[in-house]
């Protein structure tokens, strides 16, 4: 039978990734409605390197604070940089689809 602590700690780690996947959610819709009506098609492998790099630092970070490692604003500069990352990517694409 698992201990308080041990249930208290799931919890918390549970409630911590449920905060970070609303965080998440937030910056994807608002890429998403900046997205809307782009084909994806048109966006160059290099512009979405930069934006994989940034997913995956953000992987990094949410891992090492679903273990109770790591810090928050570590998190929500990587969430930051996603989002100026995506950015990029539409400014890439020129007037267009400004």
């Amino acid at each position: 039978m698992a201990d308080v602590a041990e249930m208290d700690e799931k919890g918390v780690q549970l409630n911590m990734l449920a905060d970070l996947s609303r965080d998440l959610l937030k910056v994807a819709e608002r890429i998403q409605t900046e997205l809307d009506g782009v084909a994806f098609g048109t966006i160059t492998p290099e512009s979405l390197s930069q934006v994989a790099a940034a997913e995956d630092m953000m992987d990094v970070l949410a891992l090492d604070l679903s273990r109770g490692e790591g810090e928050l604003t570590d998190w929500h500069q990587a969430l930051t940089e996603y989002e100026a990352a995506w950015h990029q990517v539409i400014a890439s694409l020129g007037e267009r689809y400004n």
